[in-house]
């Protein structure tokens, strides 16, 4: 597991806490009968009495509000999050105002050499908008590669993994990150992942302030491709060639003017040492 994803799931863990619920243990009392108290939680506790040490987490919770202002062929349509597409930043950034960034469609996304995987394909998309699909393309039939090879290319991690495919976009320069998901049979907005669905609670303020991606989110298919159909491209012939072990990213007849408001409360939460 990733040391990012192995993050992930200890913030989760936090929740509780960020809503009030105490961070300090107390093992059990004797039984009154001169027994020790027997062994709760994790191993090794047996014997132990008292409160758990613990230590000060800062944590920084963040919500944004976005709009995007989408220009195709001398027309505009504004955008809005969730509703239209769904938006969220991690920079600490109170105003945010990103100008004629143009989309660039990079395939899955992924940079994994030991698969042939380079959808970036020292494309420069520094300042741009990449869309990709989520997932991972199929790997042929014989293909033979260790998986510690596999897993030690900077996008390799995961192998599709969303968090995979927003740090590549993030070590190629990108300004926003989106990724395309088909709207299922009685969804109105696009689904996005569990963890992702609240407001962000980070670990440490300044590690956020520095995040190269202005934001990132999640693009309904069925509208991007009605987006691409006004701009003139046909998005199926796109999405097929993502496939093809040769694909190069291909620049799309759209930009985007971003704004964000993000609101945040830096906090302090007490952890076991």
């Amino acid at each position: 597991m990733s040391i990012r994803v192995f993050k992930v799931i200890f913030i989760l863990g936090l929740v509780p806490g960020l809503c009030g619920c105490s961070a300090r243990a107390t093992l059990p009392e004797s039984d009154g009968h001169g027994a020790e108290p027997h062994a709760t939680g994790h191993p090794g506790s047996a014997g132990l009495t008292g409160e758990v040490p613990v230590r000060p987490l800062p944590l920084v919770i963040v919500h944004s509000d976005a709009t995007l202002q989408l220009l195709f062929k001398g027309r505009s349509l504004t955008l809005h999050s969730p509703e239209d597409v769904w938006l969220r930043s991690r920079r600490l950034e109170k105003n945010l105002l990103l100008e004629h960034s143009g989309w660039v469609f990079v395939g899955y996304g992924l940079t994994v050499p030991a698969l042939g995987w380079d959808h970036y394909r020292q494309h420069d998309v520094r300042g741009k908008t990449v869309v990709m699909l989520e997932g991972a393309p199929a790997i042929p039939d014989g293909t033979v590669v260790s998986s510690r090879a596999a897993l030690d290319g900077p996008g390799g991690y995961g192998l599709g993994h969303w968090r995979a495919k927003l740090d590549n976009a993030r070590r190629h320069g990108a300004a926003v990150a989106l990724i395309v998901r088909p709207l299922r049979e009685g969804e109105s907005h696009v689904p996005v992942p569990e963890e992702e669905r609240f407001d962000a609670v980070l670990v440490g303020a300044e590690t956020s302030r520095q995040d190269p991606l202005a934001a990132f989110g999640w693009v309904p298919e069925q509208r991007l491709a009605d987006w691409l159909r006004k701009g003139g491209v046909r998005w199926e012939p796109l999405k097929r060639r993502a496939s093809a072990a040769d694909f190069s990213p291909v620049d799309l007849p759209l930009h985007g003017r971003l704004r964000v408001a993000n609101h945040w409360q830096e906090v302090e939460r007490a952890i076991p040492q």
